[in-house]
């Protein structure tokens, strides 16, 4: 086993894991689906973080040819799969029955983007701090964009905002594996 792969096996527990916790939300809420009142700017973010989990998976496959690693700098590569997890947790309300997903998104859901701020950041950093590549370049384009997002959303309930930047970030995601990370090997 490689370190590289030993490496992944850590990171892919913590996303597999944030998958896990998004699929049993959305589970929870077919089951619950008459008496759960759902929103749909809150189900396009469902949808957003499940491609932004499966993004760090598959972006990582990059980082096999880094020869060596260093406690912090593991740290900084888990905290994009650990931030992830942690957002996917706090989506869903708890109990699920006869939830207003509306007055939940626009209630708890402060902490979400606040912990999304510091997840892009880390995020966006690790790869200058970890392995010397330069911050601005187009991979980071939308990482920049959603910054900015996401410190709009934890200030505001706004809902025009939330309803505009939602999908936004869903495109800017969606752009950026089909444009730039499409394929890996």
């Amino acid at each position: 086993m490689s370190l590289f792969e030993f490496l992944m096996v850590l990171v892919s527990i913590i996303i597999g894991l944030g998958i896990t916790e998004l699929l049993k939300g959305v589970g929870q809420m077919i089951r619950y689906r008459k008496s759960v009142r759902t929103y749909w700017v809150h189900s396009v973010l469902i949808v957003f973080v499940m491609i932004a989990l499966l993004q760090q998976w598959w972006e990582i496959w990059d980082l096999q040819g880094v020869p060596g690693w260093t406690f912090p700098g593991l740290l900084l590569m888990l905290s994009g799969p650990v931030g992830l997890f942690l957002i996917t947790h706090l989506l869903f309300p708890q109990p699920m029955r006869d939830a207003d997903i509306r007055d939940y998104y626009y209630g708890a859901m402060r902490p979400v983007w606040w912990l999304a701020v510091a997840t892009v950041s880390l995020a966006t950093l690790f790869r200058p701090i970890v392995t010397g590549d330069i911050l601005f370049r187009v991979d980071n384009a939308t990482s920049f964009f959603s910054f900015a997002g996401f410190v709009i959303l934890a200030l505001s309930k706004n809902r025009i905002l939330h309803a505009i930047l939602v999908p936004l970030f869903l495109a800017g995601i969606l752009w950026d594996v089909l444009a730039l990370s499409f394929e890996i090997g």
